[in-house]
């Protein structure tokens, strides 16, 4: 069996294609890799530069070649953070599937899980805490690893090309420059905090997977484990320098040169904050997890076939839902959301399906009673027969109808919540605030919000609704309901209607 796999990330495109055997056993045939920067200047834009999109296109082209060449029954491709984010990553994704190469977008939990599975194959986990890091150009995933299971995980939205885009600094760096980032960086790390478990296994070795990073270890050790004081004497050389220096003298790639310091300062301050461990490079990543997702499933590309899985969801919400015009008025609104919040969650195309098909089926409980409907609604789903879903979805869609009204998912107070892999749990909050603000928004069920659009500044959520009629309990409904939202982006909320 032949099996490739593409990862669209936001610096660079890398392909490989495998041949496995019904062991498992894997022999790569092909490896390529293009840096497009997807993500040069997106912050700034909202967009993808013409340039990246062109370049971008041209190298999966020429992928897109070599796996028809080498006559691959699965294709599996995933989008990151320049997709997730850019306004016009739809129109990059459409390109991409003309070409032959379809580009499901996935969610920053789901990156983390997959680079963990990737990992766990690549070498065997010691006892003792690891924190797992991958700094792309547009988020950095963490996983804290303990005894091989996996403690916590999180999702940051900023890799190297994004905080450079965001710094913005001269060529060489001044003072000025450095203390800037570093502020930002404080900021960033302090928030991050707050949206981890209050207690966290302090890791003896931390285990890098991106170029990012073994670019930095090549650097400041000669690609041996990378410690704290080499790292910070290279990250010094690195700022002392410009561009063209650090391809130079310093011998960085020159792709990466113009960038890096910002990248050092990013890693150096990561490993600061998770304790001064060690760092070990390892060369894997995303698209080897990816190969091992398929493996686990018999080769198959996954998620299951969309229509299936729309119409299991019907099935049972048309037997079940006893107001289907409520329901679906939910979903759009919740779609809504979702879209303008995407950037923020770093949520993909799965969790926008999973989204709709909760926001479906979110009220069935009332079909037993309308006390605790959301407990009921849990139950039915976790006890349905849901045909193209696999277990673990099952049970994700059934903590967010669990969670979408009544207090919010608590992994201390909620057995069934804090048996969900970390990365889930991240998923279930995320969505059940999203549904939560969307059930509000048509508390009345007149279906009276016709559009909504979120704006968020440092300080604060915007809700602008555009509406018919008297929302007044909507709103004062959203405010409360939405908290969870609030809360997630540590922003309070603003509700405007027009």
């Amino acid at each position: 069996m032949r099996i490739a796999a593409v990862d669209v990330g936001s610096n660079s495109i890398h392909m490989v294609v495998v041949e496995a055997d019904p062991m498992g056993g894997q022999r790569v045939l092909a490896r390529e890799k293009a840096m497009v920067r997807l993500a040069q200047g997106e912050a700034k834009s909202g967009e993808i530069g013409p340039e990246a999109f062109r370049a971008g296109l041209e190298a999966l082209t020429q992928m897109a070649k070599t796996i028809r060449d080498f006559g691959c029954e699965t294709l599996l491709a995933c989008g990151t953070a320049a997709l997730r984010d850019a306004k016009n990553a739809q129109a990059f994704v459409m390109e991409a599937e003309q070409l032959g190469i379809p580009i499901q977008v996935i969610s920053g939990e789901e990156e983390a899980r997959l680079i963990h599975k990737a990992v766990s194959h690549a070498i065997p986990f010691p006892p003792e805490p690891v924190t797992l890091v991958d700094i792309g150009g547009g988020s950095t995933e963490l996983t804290w690893v303990k005894g091989g299971w996996v403690a916590a995980t999180i999702s940051l939205p900023w890799g190297l090309q994004r905080l450079a885009d965001a710094a913005q600094t001269a060529d060489p760096p001044t003072a000025s420059d450095l203390r800037r980032l570093r502020r930002m960086i404080r900021r960033i790390l302090k928030k991050a905090r707050k949206d981890l478990p209050s207690e966290l296994p302090e890791p003896s070795l931390i285990l890098g997977t991106s170029g990012t990073l073994e670019e930095l270890a090549k650097g400041a050790t000669g690609g041996l484990a990378l410690t704290i004081e080499p790292l910070r004497d290279f990250t010094l050389k690195l700022w002392r320098a410009d561009a063209q220096q650090r391809a130079e003298r310093l011998g960085v790639d020159p792709k990466r040169a113009e960038v890096l310091h910002v990248g050092a300062l990013w890693a150096l301050s990561l490993m600061e904050w998770l304790g001064a461990p060690p760092l070990r490079h390892l060369p894997v990543g995303l698209r080897e997890g990816m190969i091992w997702e398929a493996l686990k499933h018999g080769g198959a590309a996954i998620p299951p076939l969309a229509e299936r899985r729309r119409a299991s969801i019907e099935q049972l919400a048309t037997r079940l839902d006893p107001d289907p015009g409520h329901s679906r008025q939910v979903a759009r609104l919740a779609d809504e959301l979702f879209i303008s919040l995407q950037p923020y969650f770093e949520l993909g195309d799965t969790e926008r399906q999973w989204l709709a098909f909760a926001a479906r089926l979110h009220d069935i409980g009332f079909s037993i009673s309308e006390k605790g409907h959301h407990k009921h609604g849990e139950y039915l789903i976790r006890n349905a027969t849901l045909p193209g879903f696999w277990p673990e979805e099952v049970e994700l869609l059934a903590q967010v109808v669990r969670f979408h009204r009544g207090k919010p998912p608590h992994h201390a107070k909620h057995e069934a919540f804090r048996a969900l892999a970390p990365w889930h749990r991240q998923v279930v909050r995320k969505l059940a605030a999203i549904l939560r603000g969307a059930d509000a928004l048509d508390r009345r069920r007149r279906q009276a919000v016709q559009h909504l659009a979120i704006k968020v500044d440092d300080e604060c959520l915007h809700l602008i609704l555009d509406a018919a009629g008297d929302v007044d309990s909507e709103t004062e409904a959203f405010l409360d309901k939405g908290a969870l939202l609030g809360t997630l982006l540590d922003r309070r909320i603003e509700v405007t209607v027009v």
